[in-house]
């Protein structure tokens, strides 16, 4: 029984990856550009939220949230959380037949490495546990919330690409975590730790939202995108451990395997989020044509996916 639903929360990763990813493909394609001055703003949100398919692909990726709460309320962490690189497949066959972009070697084998790398992980996965953390396992989080808060201390001018991605990147990952917490306490009964961990989650999701369109505003995607995918799959895999109690020792190899599955993850994830179809579905959202900033002027400049709670 604890396989069937260790199955079933990877289908329910594997369809909230489908709309995570399935957002980016409808989110930009209407939107226009955004001055860089509206970084880290809401006023970036205002500017976005007028445009009917952007609002649209942001509902799409939404509706994947509830998904990723069912695949982490049946499927340890160290499962869901790789199992989200499956939406770079769908980039990479948006970018190919929208774009008509070239889909070579080393793209295939990306994909396969992520593909195999997922079954792996699948396979030789821990025992998926409801425990709750203690709150002094949980005050290392506090240093997430610290970089996510960085870039807003800055402001957009001060901050570097690199401050961005680990912004974006531990928001994302924390937003994960504080997800698994709320199917936890849930679990447990706990209806008010549940709801104070939804409004963590939201709130995580909504900095990481910002400072992910900020850094893909001002930077190539392929600059930015795949550290953050890496931190935002790492992070929550390290802590499932001492958080969940996923005992990687009882897995096959002693936890080997299930290490090669993850690098195989990693890998692949690196090689599609830097590859040419992805970085144009990401930058323009399938638009064939480049525009010139109709306000700044210049070179246009990248338009921001959504990444709701993942």
């Amino acid at each position: 029984m604890a396989q069937s639903e260790v199955l079933t929360g990877f289908a329910a990763a594997a369809a909230a990856a489908a709309c995570f990813d399935g957002a980016v493909l409808l989110q930009a394609a209407d939107a226009r550009k955004v001055p860089q001055e509206h970084g880290l703003r809401l006023g970036l949100l205002r500017r976005l939220v007028t445009r009917p398919r952007w609002v649209g692909g942001t509902a799409v990726g939404i509706l994947g949230w509830p998904l990723q709460l069912v695949a982490f309320a049946l499927a340890p962490v160290t499962v869901v959380q790789p199992t989200l690189a499956l939406g770079m497949l769908l980039l990479l066959a948006g970018g190919s037949r929208m774009l008509g972009e070239h889909v070579g070697r080393r793209e295939w084998g990306a994909a396969a490495a992520v593909v195999a790398g997922i079954a792996v992980i699948t396979i030789a996965h821990p025992p998926h546990t409801d425990q709750v953390p203690s709150p002094r396992t949980a005050l290392p989080l506090l240093g997430l919330v610290a970089l996510i808060g960085l870039p807003f201390a800055l402001g957009n001018r001060r901050s570097t690409a690199w401050t961005l991605i680990v912004a974006a990147g531990c928001a994302f990952a924390l937003t994960a975590l504080t997800g698994k917490l709320l199917t936890v306490e849930l679990a447990a009964a706990h209806v008010w730790a549940a709801l104070a961990w939804a409004a963590a989650t939201a709130l995580c999701a909504g900095a990481g939202f910002l400072v992910d369109m900020t850094a893909l505003q001002r930077f190539d995607a392929t600059r930015v995108a795949p550290p953050m995918f890496v931190l935002e799959t790492v992070i929550p895999v390290a802590a499932a451990p001492w958080l969940f109690g996923e005992r990687w020792g009882e897995t096959p190899a002693g936890g080997l395997l299930l290490a090669a599955g993850l690098l195989l993850v990693l890998a692949g994830g690196w090689v599609l989020g830097s590859s040419r179809p992805v970085r144009r579905i990401e930058e323009t959202g399938g638009a064939a044509d480049e525009r010139e900033d109709p306000i700044g002027g210049g070179r246009a400049l990248a338009v921001p996916k959504v990444r709701p709670p993942r």
